[in-house]
């Protein structure tokens, strides 16, 4: 007669309430990486944002951003932006899963743009009409009025920009929509780029 060994016949230890299966595995650290894979994958997309802006706007000529006589975006600079919001997004997105390591760094980053993306429609429908551009001085009065304050003619003029432009309703809800986009295509990307180094 076989003798059934004491492995065999007892029951294998169950996992522990606290220690779920699937993304969470590892329970506290599990949860802390796939947090840090979204506040990093963020702040990176952030920082991307504003420094490719700022560069930007020193390359380019006011006359090049702002439409003659208002303080209206022009059609090349939003394409700038939508441009440089979904490149960053890519790389956030990307930066998100390398670090999570796992699907539901992405999915919470992606719930954070569509919140945001639905705020900014909601804001958006609920605004009556787009409010009356401001209208914008000449470059040489601009040039003439930051002689006078002491200042550099960009930094008057994006001073200037930043209390009387108007950022376009569909813009509002392109940028966070670029993020969304963006931060799936680079974890994409990312999990392409990891299978093939893995094969």
């Amino acid at each position: 007669m076989d003798e059934t060994t004491i492995s065999d016949t007892e029951p294998s230890t169950p996992r522990p309430a606290w220690r779920p299966d699937g993304p969470f595995a590892g329970g506290g650290l599990g949860v802390l990486r796939i947090a840090l894979s979204v506040i990093v994958g963020y702040l990176i997309m952030a920082m991307l944002v504003m420094s490719t802006m700022f560069l930007a706007v020193q390359m380019m000529d006011i006359d090049a951003i702002f439409e003659q006589g208002f303080w209206v975006s022009t059609s090349r600079w939003n394409t700038i932006v939508v441009m440089i919001s979904l490149l960053s997004a890519i790389a956030g997105g990307a930066v998100c899963e390398r670090i999570a390591n796992n699907r539901m760094g992405i999915r919470l980053l992606s719930i954070v743009f569509v919140v945001a993306m639905i705020g900014s429609l909601v804001t958006v429908l609920r605004s009556d009409s787009e409010p009356e551009p401001a209208p914008r001085p000449t470059t040489e009065a601009l040039a003439a009025a930051a002689a006078e304050a002491d200042q550099s003619p960009k930094l008057y003029a994006m001073i200037q920009a930043g209390k009387n432009a108007r950022e376009p309703g569909w813009l509002k809800v392109a940028n966070p929509a670029c993020g969304f986009v963006g931060a799936l295509l680079g974890s994409m990307l990312a999990r392409r780029q990891t299978a093939s180094r893995q094969s």
